[in-house]
């Protein structure tokens, strides 16, 4: 009888081995095809997805078909052999299943889909694969996170190192991807319905230019109306800012608070003033009515770019040749919209059938599909990072998807993710001076126990120009009014601290500032208020529970003044520093120091 135990015990030791090695050659040989279906999914010319799953399914489903056994499930009870045994399991059920229920969907979807498929051609996009993969993305998110979970059930507390780092190294992988396709999951069911999917869209596309700066990038003289249907994109009506009262007795659109005692009363008056504020859904909700007061229809969202945007985009489409002859790229654009055609052209009409015809251009390069689609998805990252693509929506789903990224909006609501400073320039000069000035920002935050966390926040404005390269320009881009030096500029710089903080005082160039209670000077009673002997009084209060400072500066060429603000306290904050700024023509260099307890 010991005899038969022994012969029985060995030939299930053998039976176990030989399901173990089999499903061990399984799962590596999933591993390889999840990496080629990887690799191939979208790729043009790439093998039938379909065809790419079979060989995958078949591999993990061998893999779990082998654990799944009396005899396997009786040896994981065993001491250091067991464990072993139930983690290898666990790792090939949950990887079956991940494989069944979220690529298999995602395969079928995706089959004879490439990224060249998703390219425009003849005016628009094909948006019929959207529909397709939406819910196929859904489930992939879905088998992600219940294959993380039993990923995280697997107890390795006695398992050999050679089976617990590969768990390890499949959580880590999961982990990664996981935000990718929780996002995706979200974008997707609205991508189909806003561009055109269930019904016309009109967007209205803001333009704003850099060389006369506002605290969200710069004037939005140039304006168009795009019309989204079923994919296909038709430019509509192009007004400038010559077709919008100037200003309007009664603004469309007005808000309460502070805004005005900050802003002043021009800003909702003027429709190249609506991008004052660093607040887009303000803005563009500005501009929407401004629209419909003069154009009527129906605007479902505004979107906002400007030049420094454009020349990236550039960078996908290739050189664009405009009907005047002279050819655009990515490393002329910026010079030639906000210098070059200033210089070139004096007459302001002549400027904005210009302008207009650059965009007919881009928009016909872009809509016929010139370019690639990986070139135009790699230069969505600079252009979101540097706050020069911005997008809002009438649809209350669409804009609470659109403030959870970085295009909804230039200053989060809260510090849970950072605890972000805002610094934001807006010309006052009536002029295209910006396109010269330079700023970096320095922020120095101090936070000790038992005390409320300090905040110093600096930027420090440059003139660029020298009196020698000024008198080369012509009176459109040079400052002309009274306390301005020739070749100088003046502007409104605005810093707000984080939200829930206090603003406890301010210099510029080391002199403190005294804050008045109105930017409208006529309305300013505070006698000494800096600024007010130029009609320009320093002004502070808070908007969107932050507390801001505006103050004029005025700078000759060559010079540079530095604005400080310090701050204090603030609702729980973030270990993150971040600062949100202008972006301007270049670049702003940012430094963030914390400064020891002392």
């Amino acid at each position: 009888m010991l005899g038969l135990g022994l012969l029985a015990l060995i030939v299930c030791v053998l039976w176990v081995g030989d399901r173990a090695l089999v499903a061990k050659n399984a799962l590596q040989q999933a591993q390889g095809d999840l990496t080629t279906f990887k690799s191939e999914l979208g790729q043009p010319g790439a093998p039938s997805t379909v065809a790419l799953y079979r060989r995958l399914g078949t591999s993990t489903a061998t893999a779990a078909k082998q654990t799944d056994d009396p005899v396997w499930a009786a040896f994981e009870q065993l001491p250091w052999l067991g464990p072993n045994l139930k983690a290898f399991r666990q790792v090939a059920e949950l990887t079956d299943a991940l494989v069944r229920h979220g690529v298999q969907p995602m395969a079928v979807a995706a089959d004879g889909i490439s990224v060249d498929s998703l390219k425009p051609t003849n005016g628009g996009l094909d948006i019929a694969p959207l529909k397709k993969l939406t819910p196929a993305v859904a489930s992939l998110d879905r088998a992600m996170h219940e294959a993380d979970a039993s990923a995280a059930r697997i107890d390795t507390t006695d398992v050999v190192p050679q089976l617990k780092a590969p768990i390890s190294s499949l959580r880590a992988t999961l982990q990664k991807a996981m935000p990718l396709t929780a996002e995706l999951r979200t974008v997707m069911p609205v991508l189909y319905p806003a561009l055109g999917g269930t019904g016309t869209r009109h967007y209205l596309l803001i333009f704003q230019n850099n060389a006369e700066e506002r605290a969200s990038g710069g004037n939005p003289a140039a304006m168009a109306m795009l019309d989204v249907d079923q994919g296909k994109i038709k430019l509509g009506k192009q007004p400038n800012s010559g077709d919008f009262p100037h200003p309007y007795t009664t603004p469309p659109l007005t808000f309460s608070g502070d805004w005005a005692h900050v802003y002043g009363p021009h800003t909702s008056a003027y429709v190249t003033n609506i991008t004052f504020t660093p607040d887009f859904p303000q803005t563009a909700r500005m501009a929407r009515a401004m629209w419909r007061s003069e154009f009527g229809g129906t605007v479902d969202g505004v979107v906002s770019f400007d030049p420094v945007a454009l020349s990236y985009l550039m960078r996908a489409t290739g050189p664009i040749t405009l009907p005047t002859g002279e050819v655009l790229t990515s490393d002329n654009a910026v010079q030639y919209l906000l210098s070059g055609v200033y210089a070139k052209y004096t007459d302001p009409t002549v400027q904005n059938a210009v302008f207009a015809s650059a965009a007919q251009a881009i928009f016909k390069a872009v809509t016929s599909g010139q370019g690639s689609p990986k070139d135009y998805v790699a230069q969505l990252a600079p252009m979101l990072n540097e706050q020069r693509l911005k997008a809002w929506s009438i649809r209350k789903g669409e804009e609470d998807l659109l403030l959870t990224s970085q295009a909804g909006n230039m200053l989060p609501a809260d510090n849970a993710k950072a605890t972000t400073f805002g610094v934001y320039n807006n010309d006052d000069a009536t002029s295209k001076m910006s396109y010269y000035m330079d700023e970096k920002v320095a922020v120095v935050a101090k936070s000790c126990p038992a005390k409320a966390p300090s905040y110093t926040v600096a930027a420090t404005v440059t003139d660029t120009l020298t009196a020698a390269k000024a008198s080369g320009l012509t009176s459109y881009i040079l400052a002309a009014q009274t306390h301005i030096p020739f070749g100088g500029d003046r502007q409104w710089v605005q810093l707000y601290g984080p939200v829930g903080s206090k603003l406890v005082s301010a210099t510029i160039d080391g002199k403190k500032v005294v804050f008045g209670n109105d930017q409208d000077w006529p309305l300013n009673t505070v006698w000494n208020a800096t600024g007010l002997d130029v009609r320009r009084p320093a002004v502070k209060g808070e908007l969107f529970g932050r507390p801001v400072g505006s103050v004029s500066v005025t700078t000759a060429p060559g010079q540079s003044v530095t604005v400080k603000a310090v701050f204090t306290g603030g609702t729980t904050p973030s270990p993150s520093l971040a600062v949100s700024h202008t972006p301007k023509v270049r670049p702003v260099p940012v430094t963030i120091t914390r400064a020891a307890c002392g």
